[in-house]
C-alpha cells in the first residue's frame, strides 16, 4: 500500500471517529451514545484506566522521538 493511501486512510478514519464522537456529544438525542458512554458500559474501569495510563506515558515519548528524528533528518 502506498504511503499516500495509508496517510489518507489513517487521517480519514481519525476524522470520522472524532467527528462521530463530537456529533454524539452534541446531538441532544438521548438514543445517541457518545463513545465514552459505550466504553464505560462495556469496558471494565481497570482496563480503561490502564489504557489511559499507557497512552499518557507513551504519547509524549512518541512525539518527542518523532520530532527528534525530524530535526535530525
Amino acid at each position: 500500500m502506498s504511503n499516500r493511501v495509508w496517510v489518507a486512510g489513517f487521517l480519514g478514519l481519525t476524522a470520522v471517529v472524532v467527528g462521530a464522537e463530537l456529533w454524539a456529544s452534541f446531538d441532544g438525542d438521548p438514543d445517541t451514545a457518545p463513545w465514552t458512554d459505550l466504553i464505560v458500559r462495556y469496558i471494565p474501569a481497570e482496563v480503561t484506566f490502564a489504557a489511559i495510563g499507557a497512552l499518557v506515558l507513551w504519547l509524549p515519548i512518541h512525539f518527542a522521538i518523532r520530532y527528534w528524528r525530524k530535526r535530525r533528518g
